[in-house]
């Protein structure tokens, strides 16, 4: 193939364009951490915990030695994942056996506070799935532990992990979308959060999440999560909420509501909105962070740029892959893109090559065997849990909650 000096100008321009805009190959492609292999546990083999494990299975400088969970039936699904790993029938059998560095605590958000507790005193590295806890009080005994001499911790959220989310806000910071005008996200799901188990009292353990002794619901299992990305992303801490909720579909015997309508006070009169349910699916999951020069939208592995007619150009709109979204048009933020913007295929590469809790546990990874500050500290894992936590209370008395935090 023969490369004229006109062609030649044009793929260099794309991929220095392309550069400008993507996450760099090496933060999709993380490096294997320096160092012995991490030997790791795995507590908690539900849903989460055997994501985690098939995620780990691929990350190098890492080996899961044990895996524990209360349940049987999931411990099985466990060490079908697992194969090699020792098997405990409490994440406290595991903690108390040794033999790891590292832990990862997949459990039920309303177990967490006794694992990590635990852990973080035998100076065992911890990661800690999001939110902390499903209470204040829980909380605020884990960030406690955390300070403690020899203690470390990160918690999962993901947001900063992200590589297409820390490329969307590193276009945020260079002032591309101008004054903030709004914040908003939803997340949408059809499903029962009630578990169906052979025996009363085995659904009654699995279905936690529906049980307000045990959990803030959706508020806290998911509201915390976005409350995560938007401050991470924006540098500010919400300073009130206020929800609205009902069950509008899973008539299951729970007072917590399947569906809520949640509004953070943000930055002066700036509002961040959320919509969360378990009634419908249509239209996923999707944060939206405007300007008065334009928006970005944010979606799991996927972002975008929505620029108004009056935003400045920056030179590499030329080059960007463009995806219509009714009567918007979105500049895709691709991964790989440099590569690709050199082979002419910048249309093939949308999304992230793994997923976000890929790239959470590869951090956690190679931050452990470095020895190196937590992806996520405490820090800033509190502030969002706790916002979490008041939102569900907020929707329960029906006033508005400050939540105290400053920046």
């Amino acid at each position: 193939m023969t490369l004229d000096r006109r062609d030649f100008l044009r793929s260099g321009a794309a991929g220095m364009a392309a550069l400008a805009f993507t996450p760099a190959l090496e933060a999709l492609f993380p490096r294997a951490p320096r160092g012995e292999t991490l030997k790791l546990g795995v507590i908690g083999t539900g849903t989460q915990g055997c994501n985690a494990l098939e995620e780990l299975a691929t990350i190098e400088g890492c080996a899961v030695v044990a895996i524990a969970d209360v349940d049987p039936g999931r411990r099985n699904r466990g060490k079908r994942r697992a194969p090699d790993a020792t098997i405990y029938e409490s994440g406290a059998a595991l903690l108390d056996a040794g033999g790891i560095d590292a832990v990862v605590i997949a459990a039920s958000t309303f177990a967490h506070r006794e694992l990590a507790e635990q852990a973080l005193a035998k100076k065992i590295k911890v990661y800690l799935e999001a939110p902390l806890a499903h209470n204040e009080a829980d909380a605020s005994a884990i960030a406690a532990a955390c300070f403690e001499d020899g203690a470390w911790l990160t918690a999962g959220f993901t947001a900063n992990t992200n590589p297409v989310y820390k490329r969307a806000r590193d276009v945020f910071q260079s002032g591309a979308l101008r004054n903030l005008v709004s914040l908003r996200s939803h997340w949408r799901r059809k499903l029962s959060w009630k578990a169906a188990a052979p025996t009363p009292d085995r659904e009654q353990a699995l279905s936690w999440k529906i049980d307000p002794k045990r959990s803030a619901g959706i508020c806290g299992e998911i509201a915390s999560h976005h409350v995560h990305t938007m401050r991470w992303f924006t540098g500010k801490s919400p300073w009130s909420v206020r929800g609205w909720g009902g069950i509008r579909l899973w008539q299951n015997g729970t007072e917590l509501p399947d569906t809520v309508q949640l509004e953070f006070g943000w930055d002066g009169e700036l509002r961040c909105q959320q919509e969360l349910t378990l009634a419908s699916s249509i239209g996923g999951e999707e944060l939206e962070v405007s300007g008065t020069h334009g928006t970005i939208r944010l979606a799991g592995r996927h972002a975008w740029l929505f620029k108004e007619p009056d935003a400045a150009t920056q030179g590499w709109e030329v080059y960007a892959h463009r995806e219509r979204f009714h009567q918007d048009e979105g500049y895709v933020l691709l991964a790989n893109a440099t590569k690709l913007a050199a082979q002419g295929k910048l249309q093939a590469g949308a999304g992230l090559p793994h997923t976000e809790l890929w790239y959470a546990l590869q951090a956690f990874v190679t931050a452990a065997v470095e020895d190196a500050e937590p992806p996520c500290p405490i820090q800033d894992a509190m502030p969002s849990t706790t916002a979490g936590i008041k939102a569900a209370e907020s929707v329960v008395t029906g006033e508005e909650a400050l939540l105290g935090f400053v920046g």
